[in-house]
C-alpha cells in the first residue's frame, strides 16, 4: 500500500511536472511569435519609412529642379520684357492701333528657285528683295504693307512682302543665306506690330 502510495504522487508530480512542461513551452512559443511578430512589423514600418524618406528627398530634388527651371524661365520673361520695353522706346509711335502677340517666325531666300515664276526678285510691294533692307513677309489682311515690326531678339522690320504660307500669326523674315534661315528652324517670338497709319 505504501509502494501505490509513493507510486501514486509520483505519478501525480509526473503530471505537474508535464503540464507545467507543456506551459512552459506553449510560453516561449507565444513569447517566440510575439517577438517574430514585433520583428516583422519592425521590418515593415522600417522599409515603409525607408521608402517614404526616399520619395521626401525624391520630391526634394524635383522642387530644386523646378525651382531651377521658375528662375531660368523667370529670368528669361524679365529679359524679354525688357527686350519689348526696348523696343516699344524705340518705335517711331505707338499709338491705340499698335498691337502684338507671338509669332511663328521663319526665314526666306531672294531668288530662291522655290519660288519658281514668283522669282523675279521683288517683294510684293514691289522692293527689292533685299536681305539689308530688313524684310518682312506678313499676312496682309492681319498686318497692312508698310507696318513697321519688332521681333523679340531679331529687331524692327519693314512688313513689304506676303507669301502663301504666310496666314494669320505667322511672320517670315527676309536672311542672305540658306545656312541661316535652316538655322533659324521654325520659332515662337513674340512681336510688336506698328501699322503704317498709327
Amino acid at each position: 500500500m505504501r509502494i501505490e502510495s509513493e507510486n501514486t504522487k509520483l505519478r501525480a508530480g509526473q503530471r505537474r511536472r508535464t503540464i507545467a512542461t507543456w506551459m512552459l513551452f506553449a510560453s516561449c512559443l507565444t513569447s517566440l511569435s510575439a517577438a517574430y511578430w514585433e520583428r516583422t512589423s519592425f521590418n515593415k514600418l522600417s522599409g515603409a519609412l525607408t521608402a517614404e524618406v526616399g520619395r521626401c528627398e525624391h520630391q526634394v530634388r524635383e522642387c530644386r529642379k523646378n525651382q531651377n527651371h521658375t528662375s531660368v524661365a523667370l529670368a528669361a520673361m524679365a529679359k524679354s520684357q525688357e527686350n519689348i520695353l526696348t523696343a516699344t522706346e524705340q518705335a517711331p509711335t505707338l499709338g491705340t492701333k499698335s498691337w502684338g502677340r507671338r509669332f511663328t517666325v521663319t526665314k526666306y531666300l531672294p531668288h530662291d528657285p522655290k519660288y519658281g515664276r514668283d522669282d523675279d526678285g521683288l517683294t510684293a510691294t514691289l522692293m527689292t528683295a533685299d536681305p539689308a533692307s530688313r524684310i518682312v513677309a506678313v499676312d496682309p489682311a492681319l498686318i497692312p504693307y508698310g507696318s513697321r515690326v519688332w521681333i523679340e531678339g531679331l529687331g524692327w522690320f519693314q512688313a513689304e512682302d506676303c507669301g502663301g504660307a504666310i496666314k494669320g500669326l505667322r511672320l517670315d523674315v527676309l536672311t542672305a543665306t540658306s545656312k541661316d534661315a535652316f538655322a533659324f528652324g521654325r520659332q515662337t517670338r513674340f512681336a510688336i506690330v506698328v501699322p503704317a497709319d498709327a
